[in-house]
């Protein structure tokens, strides 16, 4: 990774040159303070991972933002049931139900021919995977393996059906959902998984149509994306079950379990400012699915870049958000975890308003800025230090501004015209 090095030092002589010459200082001089100044950005130091303060008890899927609209209907024995059980949620929740359909005439972003994309991936995701509570193939014929061999082949599995990260850790059973809300079964039946580990799979977003958020353009890459996260999952939990084991995939309408913080855990990324799983590689710009198994696993360790320090002053993605739905102030304890908490009423009535999954946080992180020589470089020096990370933000800040551009030229098969 040194190999940015040698570019660090032409970009900062050829940047800062000029200034010191202004100060009528010597070359050998520009170039020592240059040089000294490198190597304080470059030190690697300790940088403060994800803070896990108290017990962490399992979540109800009924309170998931998709379940009490995707769900339960008025007038429904569920619907008198919920909201019986938290009439705090009633109002706003109704006020909601007064506005378009994602997809639907009369949102923002409504087009007769593209908004519909997004209504047909998920349609074709929500058919393919309703009945995924496989079970092995032959429990009696078990395939014998050490954990690492069994690890690698699914994860080369994995890699080859399009995942771009792949990740193993032990599954923490208070991801597990407590409680049956949006995914199949009986409506507010327990959950019982007793797996014991977990596989987090993730798909990277293409930055050409996540730039044009909160167009619906970005849900037409969210929902393919979700399609794929899907379909490599479901393959790998066959794959398992053909072996012996018991895995099932979650999936996109079909989980039992808590994405984001497997994924964490499983060292794909961190928990970001914006409730979502931040990447190295790609950001924020990825979609998740899991498999969850009882076959022996290698697992891997979690990731600390410097973005729980990042975020502190970052706040791009709080100040760019059209719904103020993700929190500005500083962490909050929440389920025992020290983060930040984004309100999902509020981002989904905007969702709702847009005719899209917004997708705005998304963009604007600095961390979602395409695979270029320049970002990686970027990327690798933001991974250093707080100095660097202080840099990082405020050359961010120089080259693209307080707020994102949204003004691009969708692509010929999506325009509105």
């Amino acid at each position: 990774m040194f190999i940015f090095s040698p570019f660090l030092i032409v970009h900062l002589i050829l940047f800062f040159y000029p200034l010191f010459d202004y100060f009528y200082l010597s070359g050998s001089i520009t170039i020592l303070v240059l040089f000294t100044f490198l190597i304080i950005t470059i030190l690697p130091s300790k940088t403060t991972p994800l803070s896990i303060v108290d017990s962490q008890s399992p979540i109800d899927e009924r309170d998931a933002i998709f379940h009490r609209f995707y769900t339960i209907k008025p007038g429904s024995k569920e619907f008198e049931t919920y909201y019986k059980s938290r009439p705090e949620k009633k109002e706003i929740d109704n006020a909601i139900r007064e506005l378009p359909e994602l997809g639907e005439p009369g949102a923002r972003s409504y087009h007769e021919f593209t908004s519909i994309y997004q209504d047909a991936t998920f349609d074709v995701v929500n058919k393919i995977s309703r009945e995924i509570e496989w079970t092995p193939e032959n429990s009696k014929v078990v395939t014998k393996a050490s954990p690492e061999e069994f690890s690698s082949r699914i994860k080369g599995f994995a890699s080859y059906l399009g995942a771009d990260l792949v990740g193993i850790t032990k599954l923490n059973p208070a991801y597990i959902y407590s409680h049956i809300g949006r995914s199949p079964g009986k409506w507010g039946a327990p959950i019982s998984l007793k797996h014991k580990n977990a596989i987090a799979i993730a798909v990277e977003m293409d930055y050409e149509m996540i730039k044009h958020a909160p167009d619906s353009a970005a849900t037409t890459e969210s929902a393919f994306k979700y399609f794929e996260a899907a379909k490599i999952a479901m393959t790998v939990a066959r794959y398992i079950n053909k072996l012996g084991y018991e895995a099932r995939a979650h999936v996109d309408g079909n989980y039992r379990v808590l994405c984001v913080p497997i994924a964490v855990d499983a060292g794909l990324g961190e928990l970001g400012r914006l409730g979502l799983l931040i990447t190295p590689k790609f950001g924020p710009r990825v979609r998740l699915s899991i498999v969850t198994t009882n076959m022996e696993l290698q697992h891997d360790k979690p990731l600390n870049f410097g973005v729980q320090h990042f975020c502190s002053i970052c706040k791009k993605c709080a100040t760019n958000c059209p719904s103020a739905s993700i929190q500005q102030a500083e962490k909050q304890v929440i389920q025992g975890v020290e983060k930040w908490q984004s309100e999902q009423e509020s981002c989904y009535r905007f969702w709702r308003t847009q005719g899209s999954d917004c997708s705005v946080c998304l963009k604007v992180c600095p961390y979602s800025n395409p695979n270029t020589m320049i970002h990686n470089m970027v990327r690798w020096i933001v991974k250093r230090n707080n100095l660097s990370r202080h840099l990082i933000y405020y050359g961010d800040r120089l080259f693209y501004g307080k707020f994102r551009n949204t003004k691009y030229k969708l692509p010929d098969w999506h325009g509105k015209e």
